[in-house]
Protein backbone atom coordinates (compact mmCIF):
# COMPACT_ATOMS: atom_id res chain seq x y z
CA UNK A 1 0.00 0.00 0.00
CA UNK A 2 1.44 3.50 -0.91
CA UNK A 3 2.26 6.11 1.46
CA UNK A 4 0.92 9.59 1.56
CA UNK A 5 0.24 12.59 4.04
CA UNK A 6 -1.71 11.86 7.15
CA UNK A 7 -5.05 13.46 7.02
CA UNK A 8 -4.51 17.05 8.21
CA UNK A 9 -1.59 17.34 7.07
CA UNK A 10 -0.71 19.26 4.60
CA UNK A 11 3.28 19.86 2.68
CA UNK A 12 5.38 21.20 0.14
CA UNK A 13 8.66 21.07 -1.00
CA UNK A 14 10.88 24.46 -1.16
CA UNK A 15 14.10 23.74 -2.78
CA UNK A 16 15.99 20.73 -0.96
CA UNK A 17 13.73 21.34 2.00
CA UNK A 18 10.25 19.68 3.13
CA UNK A 19 7.75 21.90 5.03
CA UNK A 20 4.91 20.04 7.01
CA UNK A 21 1.93 21.48 8.39
CA UNK A 22 -0.07 19.23 11.36
CA UNK A 23 -3.49 21.39 10.89
CA UNK A 24 -4.96 19.08 14.11
CA UNK A 25 -1.38 19.82 16.17
CA UNK A 26 -1.52 24.01 14.89
CA UNK A 27 2.45 23.31 14.06
CA UNK A 28 5.15 23.52 11.31
CA UNK A 29 7.99 21.23 11.52
CA UNK A 30 10.44 21.88 8.18
CA UNK A 31 12.87 19.14 7.16
CA UNK A 32 16.51 19.81 5.80
CA UNK A 33 18.24 18.80 2.71
CA UNK A 34 15.83 15.96 1.76
CA UNK A 35 14.75 16.30 -1.16
CA UNK A 36 17.50 13.67 -2.37
CA UNK A 37 15.44 10.99 0.13
CA UNK A 38 12.39 11.61 -0.35
CA UNK A 39 10.10 12.93 -3.06
CA UNK A 40 6.61 14.10 -2.21
CA UNK A 41 4.27 13.69 -5.92
CA UNK A 42 1.65 15.76 -6.89
CA UNK A 43 -1.79 13.01 -5.40
CA UNK A 44 -0.04 13.52 -2.00
CA UNK A 45 2.01 10.25 -2.07
CA UNK A 46 5.70 9.66 -0.74
CA UNK A 47 8.21 8.17 -1.60
CA UNK A 48 12.25 7.85 -0.49
CA UNK A 49 14.59 6.17 1.63
CA UNK A 50 13.02 3.62 3.87
CA UNK A 51 14.05 5.78 7.00
CA UNK A 52 12.85 8.77 6.47
CA UNK A 53 9.26 7.69 5.14
CA UNK A 54 9.66 5.72 8.69
CA UNK A 55 10.32 8.63 10.44
CA UNK A 56 7.54 10.88 8.67
CA UNK A 57 5.15 7.49 9.68
CA UNK A 58 6.45 7.62 13.36
CA UNK A 59 5.86 11.24 13.69
CA UNK A 60 2.28 10.99 12.38
CA UNK A 61 2.80 12.90 9.95
CA UNK A 62 2.53 10.39 7.18
CA UNK A 63 0.24 6.92 6.93
CA UNK A 64 -0.51 4.63 4.74
CA UNK A 65 -3.36 5.03 1.76
CA UNK A 66 -4.97 3.91 -0.53
CA UNK A 67 -7.16 7.13 -1.65
CA UNK A 68 -4.55 9.80 -3.06
CA UNK A 69 -4.83 13.38 -1.55
CA UNK A 70 -3.54 15.84 -3.87
CA UNK A 71 -1.15 18.23 -2.75
CA UNK A 72 -2.56 21.86 -2.57
CA UNK A 73 -1.62 23.69 -5.64
CA UNK A 74 -2.26 27.06 -6.53
CA UNK A 75 -1.34 29.65 -8.78
CA UNK A 76 0.45 32.80 -6.93
CA UNK A 77 -1.13 36.39 -7.18
CA UNK A 78 0.37 38.43 -10.21
CA UNK A 79 -2.00 41.66 -9.81
CA UNK A 80 -2.07 44.14 -6.80
CA UNK A 81 -5.51 45.46 -5.44
CA UNK A 82 -6.48 48.40 -7.55
CA UNK A 83 -6.26 51.32 -5.06
CA UNK A 84 -8.94 53.79 -6.75
CA UNK A 85 -11.87 51.40 -6.16
CA UNK A 86 -15.29 52.80 -4.72
CA UNK A 87 -16.01 53.60 -1.15
CA UNK A 88 -17.99 51.16 1.36
CA UNK A 89 -21.83 50.81 1.02
CA UNK A 90 -23.88 50.75 3.76
CA UNK A 91 -24.45 46.68 3.10
CA UNK A 92 -20.67 46.51 3.38
CA UNK A 93 -20.43 48.45 6.81
CA UNK A 94 -23.02 46.03 8.52
CA UNK A 95 -21.29 42.63 7.17
CA UNK A 96 -17.77 44.49 8.07
CA UNK A 97 -19.01 44.73 11.95
CA UNK A 98 -21.44 41.63 12.03
CA UNK A 99 -17.76 39.90 10.85
CA UNK A 100 -15.94 41.78 13.31
CA UNK A 101 -18.37 40.41 16.46
CA UNK A 102 -17.90 36.48 15.03
CA UNK A 103 -14.23 36.83 14.28
CA UNK A 104 -13.69 37.96 18.03
CA UNK A 105 -15.49 35.26 19.05
CA UNK A 106 -14.53 32.76 17.13
CA UNK A 107 -10.69 33.51 18.13
CA UNK A 108 -11.69 32.90 21.83
CA UNK A 109 -13.58 29.48 21.12
CA UNK A 110 -12.25 27.76 18.18
CA UNK A 111 -8.72 26.14 17.45
CA UNK A 112 -6.66 26.78 14.48
CA UNK A 113 -8.07 23.55 13.29
CA UNK A 114 -12.02 24.34 13.84
CA UNK A 115 -11.02 27.85 12.78
CA UNK A 116 -10.36 26.27 8.85
CA UNK A 117 -13.76 24.34 9.23
CA UNK A 118 -15.31 27.60 10.03
CA UNK A 119 -14.48 29.38 7.13
CA UNK A 120 -15.45 25.85 4.75
CA UNK A 121 -18.58 26.14 5.97
CA UNK A 122 -19.02 30.13 5.64
CA UNK A 123 -18.30 29.82 1.79
CA UNK A 124 -21.56 30.61 -0.35
CA UNK A 125 -23.07 27.88 -2.37
CA UNK A 126 -23.26 30.32 -5.53
CA UNK A 127 -20.65 32.73 -4.85
CA UNK A 128 -20.22 35.56 -8.33
CA UNK A 129 -18.18 34.09 -10.84
CA UNK A 130 -16.22 37.36 -11.60
CA UNK A 131 -13.31 37.92 -9.27
CA UNK A 132 -13.56 41.53 -9.32
CA UNK A 133 -16.61 41.82 -7.25
CA UNK A 134 -14.69 40.16 -4.26
CA UNK A 135 -11.99 43.01 -5.02
CA UNK A 136 -14.48 45.87 -4.92
CA UNK A 137 -15.63 44.10 -2.05
CA UNK A 138 -12.36 43.88 -0.41
CA UNK A 139 -11.21 47.31 -1.49
CA UNK A 140 -14.19 49.13 -0.33
CA UNK A 141 -12.92 46.81 3.27
CA UNK A 142 -9.95 48.20 3.26
CA UNK A 143 -11.26 51.49 3.97
CA UNK A 144 -13.46 50.28 7.07
CA UNK A 145 -10.46 48.21 8.75
CA UNK A 146 -9.07 51.19 10.30
CA UNK A 147 -11.85 51.63 12.51
CA UNK A 148 -12.91 48.33 13.00
CA UNK A 149 -12.29 46.55 16.83
CA UNK A 150 -10.21 43.62 15.38
CA UNK A 151 -6.28 43.51 14.76
CA UNK A 152 -3.68 41.57 15.05
CA UNK A 153 -2.01 38.95 12.88
CA UNK A 154 -2.32 37.77 9.56
CA UNK A 155 -4.31 34.88 10.29
CA UNK A 156 -6.81 36.82 12.17
CA UNK A 157 -7.53 39.52 9.39
CA UNK A 158 -7.20 37.55 6.57
CA UNK A 159 -10.41 35.50 8.73
CA UNK A 160 -12.10 39.25 9.55
CA UNK A 161 -12.05 39.97 5.54
CA UNK A 162 -13.01 36.30 4.22
CA UNK A 163 -15.99 36.45 6.95
CA UNK A 164 -16.59 39.74 5.56
CA UNK A 165 -17.37 38.50 2.15
CA UNK A 166 -18.56 35.34 3.01
CA UNK A 167 -21.46 37.64 4.43
CA UNK A 168 -21.98 39.17 1.08
CA UNK A 169 -22.51 36.37 -0.52
CA UNK A 170 -18.65 36.61 -2.23
CA UNK A 171 -15.98 33.68 -1.78
CA UNK A 172 -11.91 33.68 -1.82
CA UNK A 173 -9.17 31.78 -1.84
CA UNK A 174 -7.65 31.87 2.15
CA UNK A 175 -4.09 30.78 1.18
CA UNK A 176 -1.64 29.69 3.93
CA UNK A 177 2.22 30.14 2.83
CA UNK A 178 5.93 29.34 4.02
CA UNK A 179 9.36 30.28 3.73
CA UNK A 180 12.54 29.52 4.42
CA UNK A 181 15.77 30.69 5.91
CA UNK A 182 14.55 32.12 7.90
CA UNK A 183 11.30 29.69 8.64
CA UNK A 184 7.97 31.94 8.15
CA UNK A 185 4.60 31.10 7.91
CA UNK A 186 1.78 33.78 6.38
CA UNK A 187 -1.51 33.89 4.93
CA UNK A 188 -3.64 36.35 2.84
CA UNK A 189 -6.88 36.27 0.42
CA UNK A 190 -6.66 35.71 -3.02
CA UNK A 191 -9.16 36.14 -5.47
CA UNK A 192 -8.33 35.17 -9.32
CA UNK A 193 -4.46 36.56 -8.99
CA UNK A 194 -5.29 39.18 -6.99
CA UNK A 195 -4.00 39.21 -3.33
CA UNK A 196 -7.23 40.88 -1.56
CA UNK A 197 -5.24 42.02 1.56
CA UNK A 198 -1.45 41.99 0.69
CA UNK A 199 0.75 42.92 -2.05
CA UNK A 200 2.47 40.46 -5.02
CA UNK A 201 6.10 41.61 -4.18
CA UNK A 202 5.93 40.50 -0.30
CA UNK A 203 4.12 37.48 -1.11
CA UNK A 204 6.14 36.45 -3.77
CA UNK A 205 8.64 35.19 -0.87
CA UNK A 206 6.18 32.37 0.16
CA UNK A 207 5.15 29.08 -1.46
CA UNK A 208 1.41 28.01 -0.58
CA UNK A 209 1.24 24.73 1.88
CA UNK A 210 -2.77 25.25 2.54
CA UNK A 211 -5.84 26.46 0.25
CA UNK A 212 -9.20 26.71 2.00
Amino acid sequence: MAIGLAQGVHAVVIGDDMVFLDVEADSYLCLVAVADRIALSDDGRLDGAADAVQTLLAAGLACAQDVARPVTTRAMPTQDLPWDGRGPERREIVAALAASLSTAIAFRRQTFSQLLQSARRGRPLSPPSDDTVAAEAAFAFMRLRPWLPIGGACFKRSYLLLTYLHRLGLDADWVIGVRTWPFHAHCWLQAGGVPLDDDVERLAAYTPILRV
